[in-house]
């Protein structure tokens, strides 16, 4: 629930702040999910009607009026060389997982998004307190940002603070990692409880099996 109302919440603020840009700017959102075993970012670009033009043309290097597969791989490491991820004071290396570009004609219309899916790999699970940064440093001087942390899906994480730039260009986010040996303990935790309650059990079944016969034993001597 807590998620849902902060992705309605980012989604209102990216339609909020769209508009006001939407003519001669280059919108570039960043949305930042934490995993027990590194980070995954979701980069939206979406060009203005006004600069649509000039950023087909950085992508269509070959200058053909048609966007090929090889140009859109291109122009998307060129974007992840603009960005920079750290974990810890660490720079962690960058990988592409998906690229998804518009049609010229939602481009020109101002409604095309650039899609990049990037994960970094990194130990964000490990036991204690950590930092992560995120910088987006991609044609700053079109470009109008925004950057959000989604809620973790896992207990391994727990975010404690969030700071941003005022221009959104970068975020630097503090965490709590779960202790790997403490969530192996949790169930030989268990185990060993149900072993202390059934050797209670037992102790005590002993002593009402002694007392019994002693009643027993006693009973039988009155008679």
């Amino acid at each position: 629930m807590r998620r849902l109302l902060f992705c309605l919440l980012c989604a209102c603020a990216i339609s909020i702040t769209a508009p006001a840009h939407v003519l001669d700017q280059y919108l570039q959102v960043a949305q930042i999910a934490l995993e027990p075993g590194g980070a995954r970012v979701e980069l939206r670009l979406t060009p203005g009607v006004r600069v649509a033009d000039r950023i087909f043309a950085l992508i269509d290097a070959d200058g053909d009026g048609q966007i090929s597969s090889a140009e859109e791989q291109a122009y998307a490491r060129r974007v992840l060389q603009d960005v920079a991820l750290e974990v810890d004071g660490g720079r962690a290396p960058l990988a592409l997982t998906g690229v998804q570009f518009p049609s010229r004609r939602e481009m020109n219309e101002g409604v095309g998004a650039i899609r990049l899916d990037i994960t970094a790999e990194a130990a964000l699970g490990a036991a204690g307190e950590h930092q992560l940064s995120f910088r987006n440093d991609h044609l700053p001087e079109l470009g109008v940002y925004l950057v959000n942390a989604l809620v973790p899906t896992t207990s391994e994480i727990k975010i404690s603070g969030q700071a941003r730039d005022p221009l959104q260009r970068e975020m630097r986010l503090s965490f709590h990692g779960a202790t790997a040996d403490a969530r192996g303990l949790r169930p030989w935790t268990g185990a060993l409880m149900l072993c202390s309650c059934l050797a209670l059990f037992c102790s005590q079944w002993k002593r009402l099996r002694q007392y019994l016969r002693r009643r027993m034993e006693i009973r039988n001597n009155i008679v």
